[in-house]
């Protein structure tokens, strides 16, 4: 089967994000069922509100769990 890298919140960053506050996961890809399509990511953005979501700090977005996949 297939891996694929997602990217994990280890912890909440202090100050400036470092790569120590995130984590790379490997993980399997399940085939596609019928009627879904298996998509290759080539290009990620991340937004500025993304800030607000990994951080403690009062935000109007909900925050991303620790150790969960920030997902949407």
């Amino acid at each position: 089967m297939p891996q694929a890298k997602r990217i994990v919140l280890a912890s909440r960053p202090v100050g400036e994000p470092k790569p120590s506050d995130f984590r790379i996961e490997e993980i399997p890809v399940p085939a596609p069922g019928p009627g879904q399509v298996l998509l290759r990511t080539i290009w990620l953005s991340l937004d500025p509100y993304m800030r607000g979501r990994i951080s403690d700090a009062a935000s109007y977005a909900q925050r991303f769990q620790q150790s969960r996949l920030c997902q949407r």
